[in-house]
C-alpha cells in the first residue's frame, strides 16, 4: 500500500498538535504529501492569525521529518464540514479526539464522530504523543462480505510493525441455546465449532501478506467486540487499534453505539477507523472477490 495524500487537521492544542506530528511521521514514511488544515469550532483569541501559524507549522514539519507540507487555505470555520472536504481526495485524515466539552458537542456529537460518519477516507485518531513508528497493529476482524481491504490497509500504514488479527465470537447464539436448555455436551460442541470455523477464515488472512507472514499472529476471543477489544489491547500492549466502521444515520449510531466510537476514549492507544465502503468505493477491491473484512461497528 502507498498512501499519496495525508490530511491533518489541528486547532494548535497539544493533543492536536500530536497529530500532526504523528501525520508527518507517516507521510514521511510513505513519501506521501502532506496537507494541513486549521479547524476548530471553539476558536483561541491567542491565535490572531491562524493561517500564519499554519504555514510556519508547516515549514516546520517539513523541515524535521523531509516531508512535502501544505498548509491548507481558511476553511468556512466549520471544523467537520472542512474536514469532509478534505477528505474528497485523501488516503488518510488524521486528528486528535478533541476531548473538551461543550453544550453543542453533547447535542451533535464529538466532532470526529461526526466526522467517521461521513469520511470519504480512513481516519486514524491519534491519542498518544507519537515517539515512533507503530510497533503493535491490533487488527479487529470478522468475516463479511467486504474483502480483507481492512487488514491489507492496517499492514500497509505501518510496514515493519507486528500484526496482530484478533476477532471477538459472537456468544449471542449461545445465549439462544441456553435458553432452549440445550445440554452442556451440546454447548460445548457448539463451542467448539464456532471456534474451528473461525479459525478457519482467520487462517489466510494471517498468511496473506507473504512479507509479513513471520510477524502476523491470530487471536479469537468472544463476547462483546469493543470490550474485548479493550481487554486484548491492554494485554498485548498493541500501540494501534485498526477496526471497521459501518457508516449509520446520526441517531441509529447514537441509540446502537459503534465499536468504534466505542473504542475510542476507552483505550490508551491511537485507533484507526476504516470504513468499510471505502474499498469498494475507491476501486480497490470488489466484493466478490472477498472473503475476510474489518470488524462492523
Amino acid at each position: 500500500m502507498h498512501l499519496q495524500t495525508i490530511v491533518a487537521i489541528t486547532d494548535f492544542s497539544a493533543a492536536a498538535e500530536q497529530a500532526l506530528d504523528r501525520a508527518a511521521m507517516v507521510a514521511a514514511d510513505h513519501h506521501a504529501r502532506l496537507r494541513i488544515h486549521y479547524g476548530t469550532d471553539t476558536p483561541d483569541p491567542k491565535f490572531a492569525d491562524p493561517h500564519a501559524r499554519l504555514e510556519q507549522r508547516a515549514r516546520q514539519l517539513a523541515r524535521r521529518h523531509d516531508v512535502a507540507v501544505v498548509a491548507a487555505r481558511q476553511g468556512t470555520g466549520d471544523v467537520v464540514a472542512d474536514a469532509l472536504a478534505a477528505t474528497a481526495k485523501a488516503d488518510l485524515l488524521v486528528m486528535d479526539r478533541r476531548a473538551h466539552f461543550s453544550w453543542g458537542r453533547l447535542l451533535r456529537g464529538s466532532p470526529w464522530a461526526r466526522v467517521l460518519r461521513g469520511s470519504r477516507c480512513p481516519v486514524l485518531i491519534v491519542q498518544n504523543a507519537p515517539k515512533s513508528a507503530y510497533r503493535h497493529v491490533l487488527v479487529a476482524v470478522d468475516f463479511s462480505e467486504t474483502a480483507g481491504a481492512l487488514v491489507r490497509y492496517a499492514g500497509g500504514l505501518q510496514g515493519e510493525a507486528r500484526l496482530e488479527l484478533y476477532h471477538a465470537i459472537d456468544r449471542r447464539n449461545e445465549a439462544k441455546l441456553r435458553s432452549a436448555e440445550a445440554s452442556m455436551q451440546a454447548i460445548q460442541a457448539y463451542r467448539a465449532e464456532v471456534r474451528e470455523q473461525a479459525r478457519r477464515k482467520m487462517l489466510p488472512l494471517a498468511t496473506a501478506l507473504d512479507t509479513r507472514r513471520n510477524r502476523v499472529a491470530s487471536v479469537l476471543g468472544a463476547g462483546d467486540p469493543a470490550r474485548q477489544l479493550a481487554v486484548q489491547h491492554e494485554a498485548s500492549g498493541a500501540d494501534l487499534i485498526a477496526v471497521g466502521y459501518q457508516r449509520r444515520p446520526a441517531p441509529v449510531d447514537w441509540l446502537m453505539g459503534s465499536v468504534a466510537v466505542r473504542l475510542v476514549g476507552h483505550v490508551q492507544c491511537d485507533v484507526l477507523v476504516f470504513p468499510r465502503d471505502y474499498a469498494l468505493r475507491e476501486g480497490r477491491t470488489t466484493a466478490r472477490n472477498c472473503a475476510v473484512s474489518g470488524l462492523s461497528a
